[in-house]
C-alpha cells in the first residue's frame, strides 16, 4: 500500500475533489433559480412500464425507448 500522505497533500487532495461537485452543483442550481429551468423529474409510468423499457434499451440499444413511449401513449 502506499504511505500516508500529509496533511498539506490531504487538503490539496480536498480541494481538487470538491471543486468539480461544487462546480457542477452551482451550475445546476444557477440554471435553475436564475434560468428558470424546470427541475428534472423520474418517469411517472416506470412502476408500470420500467422493466420493460430497461430490458428493451439493453437489446436495442436505445431505439426502444421512443417506441415504448409511442405505445404506451396509444393504450
Amino acid at each position: 500500500m502506499s504511505s500516508k500522505l500529509p496533511p498539506q497533500a490531504q487538503r490539496w487532495r480536498t480541494i481538487i475533489f470538491t471543486i468539480p461537485i461544487i462546480g457542477a452543483t452551482s451550475f445546476v442550481l444557477y440554471k435553475r433559480l436564475v434560468l428558470g429551468e424546470p427541475r428534472r423529474t423520474l418517469p411517472t409510468d416506470m412502476e408500470a412500464h420500467g422493466q420493460e423499457k430497461v430490458a428493451k434499451i439493453l437489446t436495442t440499444g436505445g431505439k426502444a425507448v421512443e417506441d415504448a413511449d409511442k405505445s404506451a401513449s396509444a393504450s
